[in-house]
Order: C-alpha cells, then structure tokens, then sequence
C-alpha cells in the first residue's frame, strides 16, 4: 500500500502544491490500506506540501 500511497501523493503535490485536506483525501480514495487508520499519512502528505511551498513545518510526534 506505501508505494501506491506515495505515488499518489506525489502526483497530487506535482499538479497541485497547496492541497486541502479533502483533496488529499480524494487523491489517496484509490489505495487501501488495512495497517493504518491514514491520519498520520494526511499529515505527512499536508507536511511535504508545505515543505514544497517553502515552510518548515514542526515536526511531528510518530
């Protein structure tokens, strides 16, 4: 499920730098993945936007 949710991430963030929570959301409604409850990855996905956008977002607890 990792690669398929990190390729569609990247082609999100290719077409569109600054992504609502929603969009991320449909970009990823075509993977399924039964090890995570997918908060952490709509974060991760929200934190390498603004990292492409220039920020530096705080880290993240794992």
């Amino acid at each position: 499920c990792t690669p398929g949710i990190l390729m569609s991430a990247a082609a999100l963030l290719e077409e569109n730098t600054e992504p609502t929570r929603d969009e991320i959301r449909q970009a990823l409604s075509g993977n399924l993945c039964r090890c995570t409850g997918y908060t952490k990855i709509l974060d991760a996905v929200e934190m390498a936007a603004a990292s492409l956008g220039g920020e530096h977002p705080a880290e993240v607890e794992a």
